[in-house]
């Protein structure tokens, strides 16, 4: 559907205890980069680990096929080597992206001390294309939309709306939200945590069917009354899968915004229609 399209893996403090599995990858931290290796074993296609998981050895649950902590074998001659991942100066790990000299980055430049601390994944049949155009529009979070509880915490009026290339960002007093086409959505609130929303489609070629895995990032000075405010993100991802599994037929970019609520609907669509393959 979309050549080389890009995509955030987890921010590098994710493999300070050890290699972090995505639904893809296990990421394994080299000098300038990130390793990635792949999560199925290449025996038998078996997975190697659980996505969310943090893992030393790698070892294969079917037939005990093993690699040591950088992907050389143990006991077979079987490479799990995929390749790398850029890991830039906001310590995002990402794919296919070109970080751009923006505030988003600098704010995460600042946050040194993070550490992972868990994750939230699922599964969901609905269209992956709706759900991210749901992710970038705002319109829906006010009183009566998909969103009542965070309404009460964020003012529309007080929203800020950013676009680049490939992304949108909605700015308000307390941190940001940032969409990054067309997998990523990337939660920040200052100061100290940080979430990473990362789909992952069943098909590329197809809009319908996706596993999504979100990992939350806390400095130890954070306390447990912000962590659950901060947590009500899994609610609001789990209510915006909901509606975009509500809308019915194939994907269609929005033509025009009704008010600048949804211009970053616009904005994401336009993508769309110039990024996939025809």
């Amino acid at each position: 559907m979309f050549n080389t399209p890009s995509t955030i893996l987890a921010h590098e403090s994710v493999t300070n205890a050890g290699n972090f599995v995505t639904h893809e990858y296990i990421l394994n931290r080299g000098e300038t980069s990130m390793n990635l290796f792949r999560r199925f074993c290449p025996h038998r296609m078996y997975p190697l680990a659980e996505p969310g998981s943090i893992v030393e050895n790698i070892v294969c649950g079917f037939h005990g096929f093993a690699w040591n902590k950088d992907g050389t074998p143990i006991n077979n001659d079987r490479k799990i080597g995929c390749g790398s991942a850029a890991i830039g100066k906001s310590g995002l790990v990402f794919k296919n992206f070109v970080e751009p000299e923006h505030q988003w980055v600098y704010d995460l430049s600042k946050e040194t001390e993070l550490k992972y601390s868990h994750c939230y994944t699922g599964h969901s049949k609905g269209s992956w294309l709706w759900f991210m155009d749901v992710n970038a529009d705002l319109l829906h979070v006010q009183k009566d939309g998909i969103h009542p509880v965070l309404s009460k915490q964020v003012e529309l009026e007080d929203v800020g709306m950013e676009t680049g290339d490939g992304w949108a960002l909605q700015t308000h007093p307390d941190g940001w939200w940032l969409c990054i086409y067309p997998f990523s959505f990337v939660e920040y609130s200052r100061p100290g945590m940080l979430s990473i929303m990362t789909v992952t489609p069943d098909n590329i070629n197809n809009e319908y069917g996706y596993t999504w895995l979100t990992q939350v990032y806390y400095e130890d000075s954070v306390d447990i009354n912000r962590r659950m405010i901060f947590e009500t993100l899994d609610t609001v991802f789990k209510e915006d899968i909901e509606a975009s599994e509500l809308q019915k037929g194939d994907y269609f970019p929005l033509m025009e915004a009704h008010n600048r609520y949804e211009e970053h609907c616009v904005h994401f669509g336009e993508w769309v229609k110039e990024h996939r393959n025809k």
